[in-house]
């Protein structure tokens, strides 16, 4: 039993050479002399459903606190598959169980390591909701490292590319989302919330229905708010959505729809990556170029924590040398 959990612990190590992989062997046989070594029963049991019990509770909590249905579906997902590989009672799940399987589920679907860090943070979000309720004396992921990853800088547009967009729309409809998206930095899912009556053209404001269900408000600009006039100034139906599909009956856009759009779009300009989350980075470097404080934009986005905000807006080599300029004078 020993040398076979040697053979399987040698098969998982990175290329090692021989001398490496005899000294590694020798270390892990000397651990193991300590200890009597047994392989864990794998014959069929029966799903433990108390976990799956706490798992719809918890589903219903989040829905309770405003969170939307993608991310709800997310959180299904990833943690009904933890629970059922752990297959334990909710109290008995350990540091072990939860490392075993984050480990078993990169190596079986190859995942990134910051695709396997949010599975992590899902699942300890869902024991520290445990623990609160007293359910779980204690938080097992807590004792699982935080799983390292590449940081990688997701651009905004460039002016350049934000220019192209505007010249390969090819409805005044698509110019209005384009302008739109731009301007008032929404979320995909708030934009396609949005109703006719929720815009001031007099203020030049719009109220969203953000995370949380909370309402924020955000402005257009001129650009916006002259194509939002002239697309609604042409549409001859009765739905009150701001955004409706093209064709009769004319419902309200779909997220599948707006994705469509902005695919065309992209192709047609020549611009790779262009999705609502990419406009809205846009328009916080944007803001923050122009010298905008950086808690307005974060009220502007609707962010709780000024982190995320910090997140979402790069800042650009050029402005960067610009404020060098101007500030290094002495």
């Amino acid at each position: 039993m020993k040398e076979q959990i040697i053979l399987e612990v040698l098969h998982h190590l990175p290329n090692y050479s021989s001398e490496q992989l005899t000294e590694v062997k020798n270390a892990i046989r000397i651990v193991l002399c300590q200890y009597d070594v047994s392989a864990k029963d794998s014959s069929l049991q029966i799903i433990n459903n108390s976990s799956l019990y706490y798992l719809r509770i918890y589903l219903e909590s989040c829905s309770q606190a405003g969170k939307s249905n993608g991310t709800i579906a997310l959180y299904n997902f990833h943690l009904s598959h933890l629970l059922s590989y752990i297959n334990k009672s909710i109290t008995d799940i350990t540091d072990d169980d939860i490392y075993l399987y984050l480990y078993n589920y990169k190596h079986k679907r190859t995942v990134s390591n910051s695709y396997l860090n949010q599975i992590r943070l899902i699942a300890s979000r869902f024991f520290k909701w445990l623990n609160k309720k007293r359910i779980c004396t204690h938080n097992p992921v807590d004792s699982v490292d935080p799983i390292k990853c590449r940081k990688q800088i997701k651009k905004p547009l460039s002016a350049e590319e934000l220019e192209k967009l505007r010249s390969s729309c090819d409805s005044e409809r698509n110019l209005a989302i384009v302008e739109c998206l731009y301007s008032t930095a929404v979320r995909a899912s708030e934009l396609l919330m949005l109703n006719r009556s929720d815009i001031s053209f007099t203020q030049n404001d719009i109220i969203v229905l953000g995370k949380g269900n909370k309402e924020r408000i955000t402005y257009l600009n001129a650009k916006s708010h002259i194509h939002l006039k002239n697309y609604l100034s042409l549409r001859t139906d009765d739905n009150p959505a701001l955004f409706v599909s093209s064709k009769a009956p004319h419902k309200r856009l779909t997220r599948r729809g707006l994705e469509d759009i902005l695919n065309r779009i992209a192709s047609k300009a020549q611009v790779k990556k262009v999705h609502p989350h990419r406009l809205r980075r846009t328009s916080a470097t944007d803001l923050l170029s122009a010298g905008m404080p950086i808690e307005q934009v974060q009220e502007l986005l609707g962010h709780k924590s000024i982190e995320t905000t910090r997140i979402y807006c790069s800042v650009t080599q050029e402005s960067v040398r610009y404020n060098h300029k101007r500030y290094m004078n002495f």
